[in-house]
């Protein structure tokens, strides 16, 4: 059973608070439900069936603060390779966003921050779902760390850069 008044990740909606549990009525059925609100849209509610294991597979541990260090530490000279063809990186972003895997959401940032300074180098523009898929990234990563690390959104990714230079430096 999940605690009440903890946090998880759930699905694509980054991290949600577990309000509460409570039996509801929709479409005439009474179910028990866990009542999540996501962080990042706080006027939403998301009731999610207690007996719906495909759903509630959706739910994953929030990070703890040494597990982000471990994967912010893992990082440097990790080399991020690029899909030219849109469709497959299309599928590759899609993956990622479904599993949740926050190393390779990083991975993702990294590669796509990269290709970004590439085109604009070029007089380009990253392509739409490109775009689309950092801002994504972004908005779950750092909602996540900042919410374990206790600091504003806005500060998670210098504190990452600092972590990595610490790595960098040998002081990790």
């Amino acid at each position: 059973m999940l605690e009440l008044n903890s946090y998880v990740i759930y699905g694509d909606n980054g991290v949600c608070l577990v309000a509460d549990k409570r039996k509801e009525k929709f479409a005439g059925v009474i179910r028990e439900y866990y009542i999540l609100k996501p962080q990042g849209n706080p006027g939403s509610t998301l009731f999610v069936p207690s007996d719906n294991e495909e759903l509630i597979a959706k739910m994953r541990d929030i990070l703890t603060k040494e597990e982000i260090l471990d994967i912010i530490h893992s990082l440097p000279g990790e080399e991020v390779s690029w899909e030219d063809n849109n469709k497959v990186r299309g599928e590759y972003y899609s993956e990622v966003f479904e599993t949740g895997d926050r190393r390779e959401l990083l991975l993702l940032i990294k590669a796509l921050y990269e290709h970004k300074v590439e085109r604009k180098e070029e007089g380009k523009k990253l392509w739409t779902i490109d775009e689309n898929a950092m801002k994504h990234a972004e908005n779950l990563v750092y909602e996540e760390f900042g919410t374990v690390l206790g600091i504003p959104q806005e500060e998670v990714i210098d504190f990452i850069m600092e972590e990595v230079g610490k790595v960098e430096r040998g002081e990790v």
